[in-house]
């Protein structure tokens, strides 16, 4: 999930404009010694995404699709996907709730103290899956001035968690970016459905509260981002291109010959 985190770094501003034709950007992620670290490679049309994530530190190869309110994630090495929808949280939800219910029929048979005794471990565990408290944003993001970043004239802006610089942002305007306009339709989307998904799973609760949420601030299209931790750079993430084309609808499906997993079944 950090990798849709960085991406929607550069890519969550600009809501409003309008789908046009499909769009290809490639993006380049290097760390704080400027070493590539992973390319990117994203496309968009009438309101779809996919993601191509190429390299990372086990060299993998995966993809993400976002259409028709899915999240599809396929593993090329695999050559195996898995769909997550609204009815996989309403199953994962009915799951859990069908567990509790067994739970506290079991311990309505056991004698009082091996009772207590169990629902002081069932207290315990059930912190694990429990939604972390929500945090107001403490983000802010202040405009620096003009700048250059390749071929792009930019503004520079700073986001900053409290006092605490977590990133430098360098804003082109949209109209030196082609199909900017069609990811940002695409990722609209995207980021509702992950931000229902952040409120159905209790574990990806800690997915919320970032910087990301302080993006439509910007006047432009982010080409290049420094992340800092405590401090430091970690990592940039730098727009390298970006065309127009026509995409086939089946960029936006998994290849007839990859398996589809079961995500709510053990393996």
């Amino acid at each position: 999930m950090k990798k849709i985190s960085a991406i929607l770094i550069i890519l969550s501003i600009c809501i409003s404009q309008h789908l046009r034709a499909g769009v290809v950007l490639e993006m380049v992620t290097k760390n704080a010694t400027g070493t590539e670290t992973e390319t990117s490679r994203i496309y968009a049309e009438s309101g779809k995404v996919r993601i191509d994530n190429i390299g990372g530190s086990d060299n993998s190869e995966t993809s993400i699709i976002f259409r028709d309110k899915q999240l599809l994630m396929l593993n090329h090495r695999d050559k195996t996907y898995s769909i997550m929808d609204d009815g996989m949280f309403d199953e994962m939800n009915s799951q859990m709730s069908a567990a509790m219910r067994q739970m506290e029929e079991q311990m309505a048979k056991v004698p009082p103290e091996q009772r207590a005794m169990m629902e002081r471990m069932l207290k315990g565990r059930m912190k694990t899956f429990a939604p972390s408290p929500q945090v107001t944003p403490t983000f802010r993001v202040d405009a620096l001035g003009l700048s250059e970043w390749g071929p792009y004239s930019c503004t520079q802006y700073a986001v900053y968690d409290n006092t605490e610089k977590v990133q430098e942002v360098c804003a082109a305007s949209m109209d030196q970016i082609e199909g900017s306009g069609e990811v940002m339709g695409a990722f609209k989307a995207m980021a509702e459905f992950m931000k229902k998904m952040t409120a159905s799973l209790p574990f990806a609760s800690g997915m919320t509260g970032s910087p990301t949420e302080m993006m439509d601030q910007f006047d432009g299209f982010p080409v290049h981002t420094l992340h800092y931790d405590n401090g430091k750079l970690r990592q940039e993430v730098s727009l390298e291109s970006a065309t127009e084309q026509a995409l086939g609808e089946d960029l936006f499906n998994p290849p007839a010959s990859y398996q589809r997993q079961d995500m709510m079944k053990p393996r």
